[in-house]
């Protein structure tokens, strides 16, 4: 090899894990090379640092890499971004005469896994994606009704800037201003995604992860994440996409995990290095490094180095990124600071990079005002879709014939269990697998093998009726007259995942229980899965409308969209904010029912 690699554009989060992995596996130079002026322009990772303020997406830019990789004596050019993927690849001739590598795969691959119209057609029998449909006009608008709220419109670039809508009217407006565009019904769930470098379709080196924290509430790029994540449907998923596609190069699968159903949701590909690449990195799992051994000397010496990887489990956080949330939700960059101080080596706060740090600083506290607005418009669409969630509970309000569902756990009261050893004892015994939770082997269980699926309860009863000794009046979340009030306009059911027994003890010990009119539980016949045990509390009532309580965001959106009107039980601002802004009212328990309350005296 000779002495140095390029790394462009360096004006990205990604550029320092990109270059930490390379100087730290391969002990060779890295020349970064920004197209903007930026903060990574201070680090001390890079050898040499050059700056051309030019558009990416011309060809001036490939041409002043190149120039520069060939200048400097480099070997090779990793890109960074997915314009400096496409780019780069599609001007691999410059780069080639220069006798320069270029670490991406062939523009026409990049074209066919970022086409997020065709892309779902081509994977149809291999991989599940949200229902879609794509507007290729504002007069095709009406195709987004045969789609159920809450609906997302995207655009079908790289950065796809996804609007959520809790129903038609403004979605409508946004495809007017943003067709052609894709309009997808929105999948709430657990963010995960599948990285791998592959070739032909046969992985190198992977890698899952789960974000903890997004750029918004409600999505975008990592700012806590953690992994590897062991689900092996995830890995299968993954790597029949590489099949599929015979991909050579780095990808990610950006999924949405229902947790209930086990089922991953393919939200989109991308050809290029990810956000969170400062993760995989940190735990030793060397994408960069390993992609130019694959270019420069071949698959085989780059798969003999990725088997040697010694690889660990954690979880990184973009502390000085994510200084974002101070203009948004002050306690979740609090959050992140003291996860940050805890374990900074897995920080974007680099101890010895103090330059970049102090200039990540300075231009974080210059983006307060602009990061302000930026809510201040999160806040303002959240009021938008608010509407629509009000016109439906006013329909309850002038019902004479109510239901009231409340999940029981975690919404009505707190049950003092020990989750953790509950697992532990039920993975022990065989009927929960390791990286699965209590709610998916429930699941799993009812859908496979009926007689543990019993097994599993009666284990999960013991430990819930142990509970009952440690209820205190503290652990009711809603005031014992607050319930006495609801009971005299609307019937109450409580469908939890507790069995039935369980919730009635529980009930009675904290005198609730004659105010409720039904339970629905795990074990009354129609098995765990929230929606079924929605729909048993109103099968003998019949009413005109239906109000869910749940804690479950996956379930409330999921209530929202059979026709119930549904709100989030939640103390935690973040959660508050990213159910708030699809239109679904959040807050712990007693102020939700104080506000259906004051709703329904407003009316006497």
């Amino acid at each position: 090899m000779k002495k140095c690699i390029v790394v462009a554009s360096i004006a990205s989060r990604k550029s320092i894990a990109i270059a930490k992995s390379i100087k730290s596996l391969l002990k060779l130079d890295v020349v970064g090379v920004a197209h903007t002026k930026h903060p990574h322009l201070f680090s001390t990772i890079f050898k040499k640092r050059h700056l051309f303020e030019v558009q990416r997406s011309c060809e001036e830019w490939p041409k002043l890499v190149a120039y520069t990789a060939y200048k400097d004596s480099c070997e090779a050019v990793v890109p960074v971004d997915f314009v400096d993927f496409a780019m780069f690849s599609k001007y691999s001739k410059l780069f080639n005469e220069l006798g320069i590598l270029v670490t991406a795969p062939s523009y026409e691959s990049i074209v066919i896994a970022s086409d997020r119209v065709n892309i779902v057609n081509i994977l149809k029998n291999i991989a599940e994606f949200p229902k879609q449909v794509f507007v290729k006009s504002p007069g095709n608008s009406e195709a987004i009704h045969s789609l159920t709220p809450p609906i997302v419109v995207k655009g079908i670039g790289d950065a796809s800037n996804p609007t959520f809508h809790l129903g038609y009217e403004t979605a409508i407006n946004e495809i007017s201003k943003r067709a052609p565009c894709i309009v997808q019904e929105y999948v709430e769930g657990v963010a995960r995604g599948y990285y791998a470098l592959s070739y032909s379709g046969i992985p190198i080196i992977e890698f899952t992860h789960q974000r903890v924290v997004e750029y918004l509430p409600i999505g975008g790029a990592s700012l806590v994440a953690k992994g590897f994540f062991e689900d092996p449907e995830l890995y299968a998923l993954g790597r029949r996409i590489l099949r599929e596609l015979r991909w050579s190069g780095v990808i990610m699968v950006e999924t949405r995990y229902s947790d209930e159903h086990g089922k991953y949701y393919v939200l989109e590909l991308n050809p290029k290095f990810w956000g969170s690449i400062d993760l995989p990195v940190a735990l030793g799992y060397h994408f960069p490094a390993v992609l130019i051994v694959a270019y420069s000397y071949g698959i085989e010496k780059a798969r003999e180095i990725a088997e040697k990887l010694l690889v660990k489990r954690g979880e990184f956080t973009w502390v000085l990124d994510g200084f974002r949330y101070v203009a948004k939700i002050p306690s979740t960059w609090f959050y992140m600071l003291r996860k940050a101080l805890l374990n900074p080596l897995y920080s974007d706060a680099h101890v010895l990079d103090v330059a970049k740090n102090l200039a990540q600083l300075v231009k974080a506290f210059s983006r307060i005002n602009r990061e302000s607005q930026a809510w201040a418009t999160y806040l303002e669409h959240s009021k938008s879709e608010l509407m629509y969630w009000v016109k439906r509970f006013a329909l309850f309000l002038y019902s004479n014939r109510r239901t009231t569902i409340f999940d029981l756990d975690a919404t009505l009261v707190h049950l003092p269990v020990n989750w953790y050893q509950v697992r532990a004892k039920l993975a022990n015994l065989g009927l929960l697998l390791r990286w699965e939770s209590i709610n998916r082997a429930m699941t799993r269980l009812w859908t496979s093998d009926t007689t543990n699926y019993y097994k599993l309860s009666a284990v999960l009863e013991e430990e819930e009726l142990k509970a009952l000794e440690k209820l205190e009046s503290s652990s009711l979340l809603v005031p014992r007259s607050y319930i006495d009030k609801l009971a005299k306009h609307s019937r109450i059911c409580v469908a939890t995942k507790q069995s039935a027994k369980v919730a009635r003890e529980v009930l009675k010990k904290l005198g609730i229980y004659s105010y409720i009119d039904a339970i629905v539980g795990r074990d009354s016949g129609v098995g765990p899965i929230k929606m079924e045990l929605y729909k048993k509390c109103i099968e003998t009532a019949k009413p005109s409308e239906t109000l869910v309580l749940d804690d479950n965001s996956e379930y409330v959106v999921e209530a929202y969209r059979e026709g119930f009107i549904s709100m989030l039980v939640s103390d935690n601002s973040y959660r508050i904010a990213r159910s708030m802004r699809l239109g679904i009212p959040a807050a712990p328990t007693k102020i939700l029912v104080q506000a259906v309350l004051h709703g329904l005296s407003s009316l006497s």
